[in-house]
């Protein structure tokens, strides 16, 4: 096997944070490593080609809507209430262009610590609309994917990508160990100049 980037860095975190050994194929099917974590909850790894979702699609929108449902009884009581709130979310991603990534950062971060309520209660009473439960974290889901196509302008493909509830929390560019003239400064640049300016 040739020691690459792929399958020496990305495969190792992935290998750590999911257990899921991708050097190691049998079949067609990755071997999976005995959890690491006890019971605490595990990053499930998914392949990119098997999400549900368009490529232009920066959150997954069907995990978003089942954690809507678990994480909020007056989204439970009425599903149509979850893609009111995911519209919400996309709107935010699409004025980035014109308040700017900070602004739009400052917003979606005010959604993810749950500050952030909608008229769904008994007489249009404001609820407090919950996207990440912080109390119990077995009740989010935690899934974890490589090369991940995403288009807007152009097609970026970051290569790690970890979800909480369907909202990617984390981005990383892996870099080879064993060419010196590669750091993690090349890493950092790419997330700067690259992903962020997507």
């Amino acid at each position: 096997m040739l020691f690459n980037e792929q399958n020496s860095v990305e495969y190792f975190i992935i290998r750590h944070l999911t257990g899921v050994n991708l050097n190691a194929v049998q079949d067609g099917i990755a071997l999976e490593d005995a959890s690491i974590y006890g019971d605490e909850p595990k990053w499930k790894y998914i392949e990119p080609e098997l999400l549900l979702r368009d490529i232009s699609d920066v959150m997954l929108e069907n995990e978003l809507k089942v954690a809507l449902c678990k994480l909020n009884p007056s989204i439970a009581s009425n599903p149509e209430r979850a893609d009111e709130v995911i519209n919400k979310l996309r709107a935010i991603l699409i004025t980035v262009n014109n308040v700017g990534l900070v602004r739009a950062n400052e917003e979606f971060s005010r959604w993810l610590r749950n500050e952030v309520s909608l008229p769904f209660g008994k007489n249009n009473q404001h609820v407090v609309i919950r996207l990440v439960d912080f109390e119990n974290t077995s009740n989010n889901s935690f899934i974890l994917t490589n090369q991940f196509k995403i288009r807007a302008r152009e097609t970026k493909i970051p290569d790690i990508v970890m979800f909480v509830n369907g909202i990617p929390l984390v981005i990383g560019e892996a870099k080879t160990p064993v060419r010196p003239a590669i750091s993690w400064f090349d890493g950092a640049h790419d997330i700067n100049m690259v992903y962020e300016n997507a």
